[in-house]
């Protein structure tokens, strides 16, 4: 069995900062690494080796100084590696990458070929499914178990998704975008780096693809990024010390009422119905429906409002389209929110397997329709759909965006968070249609128009692959403060400075109080407290709560990146240096088994005068 491992070798992140009177990025001084996704994968690729003949082959493209991480995956149980290297690879986009990486892949004819989740700089998980599609193989994202069953040819596979996780089945050649869970965290000893220097590591140049340069670098991205905006933290910082519990709680209480009082409690940024355009086929706005249960995910009603904004300056309708069937409940509900138009997929699973078959009959409908934007939920499924779309039609895709807008030309300009939120990168796409994945929780619905109707249509769906997924069972763990993690008004966050797993049930009953969801941080996760869909941060969600109570976090970027969006933000934490009270409104130090059930009484009132 061959094995192949892309990584990317990245800049640490919080090593890096923004020049905001250059808006350039100061990397002098700034040390890289092997993606850390991508560093999971290397360790979990060398632990599926079975016999001598198995080979692992690393590869990266990047600038010459990529060969060191080069030389680490070699020392952590890659047999050879490859580093494309070349001027006219600088600048490459998600899209353009693929095509690199998939005409040097080629050729090796691998069985498996292994991605990390995401990468941490620009924080994009596009490359692996757009690669899968290029080469026209399946691919499966969010997995942190594999398994080869030698006898039957299959890798079983374990996935996260966004209510529990999935096992499924699957013949090879194929695709795995893998995550924490999958291989212990593991970093080179000083005599693996040694022997990694005798290790075959070649050096490829555009010449050796065989392509022409024109679809790398920039000519060949079809997304572009316009200057760097900085993201300045207005978070007010307030730390209360030395303190008794109820005179800290009944301050926070004040300040919290007050800048309420302020700055108002509500967050529908589409406050007015907006006018429809049913009849208007051209430059139409696209939704991709995900459904949860019976009904809808909130994010499909939050991208329904923001695909109606758009109709603003496009003056078009807006399609959703369904995989699933489609009840007449369903309908009326897309179209109370803003679809003017509902193209079902019947045949199609409504979750949570989505097949390549589905991806093909969405290509052909986006072939055909030429929408002006398709707007894709940034969970699991929608990620992997999206990129998968990108690729086939060769278009310009942002991930994980937080809002658009639209310029002066009428461009239509994904906002996209990078480098652990510290920037904005505002993206417009060089193609037509323009994709986009947008993190649920950060929009808001818009105004329901209870006499709106819908026109439905039926689309059809290809015949599924033989080398498609079996899906050999489902297991949903969600706890039930996550069932609606991301549309939650308030959230109770836990770090490891709650002490133990056995002060969960008091931290839980307080959250209850409060009408709060729980959510955690990667750490508390690692040590078997919470399940992983509450984690909250780089991997794992991105929420936008009303109020987000910070208990026992210390405040690691790789978790506040997942809190940005919130409203206001309150820490309570015993270490009066931790770095939570920096990215928060308010703050108390202090021991959350004295001042937390202060605090909850004191903010009960506030909350509920503001819920009205």
């Amino acid at each position: 069995m061959k094995i192949a491992v892309c990584i990317k070798y990245v800049p640490v992140i919080a090593q890096m900062r923004f020049d905001p009177t250059a808006r350039t990025l100061v990397r002098d001084g700034v040390a890289s690494e092997i993606n850390p996704f991508d560093r999971l994968a290397v360790v979990c690729a060398a632990a599926l080796k079975m016999s001598p003949e198995d080979q692992v082959l690393a590869i990266a493209m990047g600038p010459p100084q990529a060969r060191e991480g080069l030389l680490h995956c070699l020392a952590l149980g890659a047999d050879r590696a490859i580093l494309l290297s070349d001027r006219a690879l600088a600048g490459s986009d998600t899209l353009a990458t693929a095509r690199a990486l998939a005409l040097a892949l080629a050729p090796e004819h691998p069985d498996v070929i292994l991605c990390g989740r995401n990468s941490t700089d620009a924080e994009t998980g596009q490359v692996g499914p757009e690669l899968a599609e290029l080469l026209d193989i399946l691919h499966i994202s969010q997995v942190r178990r594999l398994a080869y069953h030698a006898t039957a040819q299959q890798m079983h596979v374990e996935r996260l998704t966004d209510e529990g996780h999935q096992v499924l089945a699957c013949a090879l050649p194929a695709l795995f975008c893998v995550t924490e869970g999958v291989a212990p965290e593991r970093y080179p000893r000083p005599e693996e780096l040694e022997a990694a220097q005798h290790k075959p590591l070649a050096v490829m140049d555009c010449t050796q693809l065989g392509a022409d340069t024109a679809l790398f670098g920039p000519p060949g991205s079809p997304t572009v990024v316009e200057a760097l905006r900085p993201v300045t933290s207005t978070r007010l910082g307030r730390v209360i010390t030395d303190t008794s519990a109820l005179d800290a709680a009944r301050q926070v209480a004040k300040w919290l009422h007050e800048h309420w009082q302020t700055t108002g409690t509500a967050t529908d940024k589409h406050a007015s119905a907006q006018v429809r355009y049913p009849q208007q086929r051209q430059q139409s706005i696209w939704v991709v429906a995900e459904r949860q249960g019976t009904g809808l995910r909130r994010v499909t009603l939050e991208m329904l409002g923001k695909a109606r904004a758009l109709t603003a300056h496009t003056r078009s309708e807006v399609v959703t389209l369904c995989p699933g069937p489609l009840e007449e409940s369903l309908v009326r509900e897309l179209a109370t929110y803003g679809a003017d138009r509902v193209l079902g997929l019947g045949d199609a699973p409504a979750a949570p397997v989505w097949t390549r078959a589905l991806g093909q009959a969405l290509a052909e409908a986006v072939a055909t329709a030429q929408p002006h934007a398709v707007l894709f939920a940034a969970t699991a499924t929608g990620r992997d759909l999206a990129a998968r779309l990108a690729a086939r039609l060769q278009l310009g895709l942002t991930g994980d965006a937080i809002d658009l807008e639209v310029d002066t030309e009428g461009h239509l300009i994904a906002l996209k968070p990078a480098l652990g939120d510290q920037v904005i990168a505002p993206i417009r796409s060089k193609t037509l249609p323009t994709l986009v994945t947008l993190r649920p929780g950060v929009l808001s619905p818009g105004v329901p128009d209870m006499r709106a109707q819908a026109l439905v249509e039926t689309l059809s769906l290809p015949a599924a692959r033989p080398s498609e997924p079996t899906l050999l069972s489902t297991q949903r763990t969600e706890h039930a403060d996550a069932v609606a993690l991301t549309q939650a008004s308030i959230v109770l966050g836990v770090g490891m400075g709650l002490g133990g797993p056995e002060h969960l049930p008091a931290v839980q009953a307080l959250a209850s109080a409060l009408g709060a969801a729980l959510a955690t941080t990667r750490n508390v996760v690692h040590s078997q407290w919470l399940p992983p869909h509450l984690q909250v941060g780089v991997s794992g969600r991105s929420i936008a709560p009303r109020l987000y109570l910070a208990v026992g976090i210390r405040g690691a970027f790789n978790h506040t990146v997942g809190i940005q969006q919130a409203g206001v933000i309150i820490a309570l934490n015993r270490n009066p240096r931790a770095a939570i009270f920096k990215a928060a409104d308010y703050g108390i130090v202090g021991d959350w088994q004295t001042y937390l059930p202060a605090l909850v009484e004191a903010l009960r009132p506030v909350l509920e005068s503001a819920q009205g």
